[in-house]
């Protein structure tokens, strides 16, 4: 029994760091709620691409930890938590660091302004369901915006750049 309360409470602590991901899934479905309020329709297919299109954008980080950040310091001790199942040590390391990590390709200003275009686009062709995509898409990238300035005082390093930080040989 003490075991499983402390699962269960190591659960609830490592739920409560990963809080940032909640926050996107909650302004995406906000951002899905605007839209039935203003089309006076409601449609259930909304509700899941609101959630896809708020955490897609953060698939970036997925592919710096497996592709093209794999050997980067950040990325190991990440991994060696992983293996050793360390998983509040992982929690808070990432809800910390995870502003610091400045080498994403895609969150960047340029690929936040391209999203808000084929947001345009969608509603220019009445395409609503990817209008709700993209649109939620663009809501992650202006939240991140966001949470740097409260977080770091300021806008990371990464959203002023074009793709990721080329290393020289």
């Amino acid at each position: 029994m003490r075991r499983t309360f402390a699962k269960i409470r190591g659960l609830g602590f490592v739920l409560w760091h990963a809080r940032h991901m909640g926050y996107h899934v909650l302004i995406g479905l906000v951002w899905a709620w605007i839209m039935r309020e203003v089309w006076g329709q409601f449609n259930p297919k909304w509700i899941l691409t609101s959630v896809v299109g708020s955490l897609l954008p953060d698939l970036d980080h997925l592919y710096y930890f497996i592709g093209y950040g794999r050997r980067d310091s950040y990325t190991k001790i990440i991994f060696d938590m992983l293996k050793n199942r360390q998983w509040r040590k992982l929690a808070l390391f990432v809800a910390a660091g995870h502003k610091y990590n400045t080498n994403l390709s895609y969150h960047n200003y340029y690929f936040m302004i391209f999203l808000a275009l084929l947001t345009a686009v969608s509603s220019y062709f009445d395409w609503q369901a990817g209008f709700i995509l993209f649109g939620a898409m663009v809501g992650h990238y202006l939240f991140d915006i966001f949470d740097d300035f409260v977080q770091l005082g300021q806008v990371n390093a990464s959203w002023k750049r074009w793709g990721r930080v080329r290393k020289s040989k």
